[in-house]
């Protein structure tokens, strides 16, 4: 898992770099052994400024739930909300304009654990800070075998993202704290939209 976030960063942005993220964090396991964690140890609550076409900034809030290992991410200004559960590797994709829910797989198929390093090929760059956090640069490549440069704290948080110097995604407030579990299901008198529908 590039990152428990760095996957759904990706495809709830709508940002092609994002992928860069989901590919690079499951292929992290450089020389030595050595890579970053790439998914939290904790609950957390980060807000993302991602790279858009042109100069267009975007947002997107990211939620974690430790106990559970589950994701929400809720990008600015989009009507759609993606609840991830990476221990049963579903993804309900929630539409809040019509509260309808579809259910499919999570995207990505290797997830690291917490408190497992990522696999693949990293090497590391040296330290940083990003939103007030301190973190490790690592270099990586994504799916297309491009040099990306990935920013994470020593208990898993993705904080910054760059590929050939330009930013995918940063880090522009974190906090570790509790998640209400509710956060992370369908609200009440959501209807499912099955497959093929």
């Amino acid at each position: 898992m590039r990152l428990v976030f760095a996957l759904l960063l990706i495809a709830s942005a709508g940002v092609a770099h994002a992928q860069v993220m989901e590919t690079s964090s499951s292929a992290a396991s450089g020389s030595g052994g050595v890579a970053p964690l790439v998914t939290p140890l904790h609950d957390a609550d980060i807000t993302y400024r991602l790279a858009g076409h042109g100069d267009v900034q975007l947002h997107q809030r990211m939620r974690w739930t430790s106990a559970t290992w589950r994701q929400r991410i809720d990008p600015e200004g989009s009507a759609t909300i993606m609840l991830t559960d990476y221990k049963a590797h579903k993804l309900m994709v929630l539409n809040t304009a019509d509260h309808s829910v579809a259910l499919t797989e999570a995207p990505g198929g290797a997830f690291s654990a917490p408190g497992t390093p990522a696999s693949g090929s990293w090497r590391k760059v040296g330290p940083a800070v990003i939103a007030g956090e301190a973190c490790t640069i690592w270099e990586s490549a994504d799916t297309d075998n491009h040099p990306t440069d990935f920013c994470y704290t020593d208990d898993g948080l993705l904080l910054g993202a760059t590929q050939s110097g330009r930013l995918v995604v940063q880090a522009v407030s974190v906090a570790r704290v509790p998640q209400d579990p509710q956060l992370f299901e369908p609200p009440e008198g959501y209807h499912r939209i099955e497959s093929g529908h």
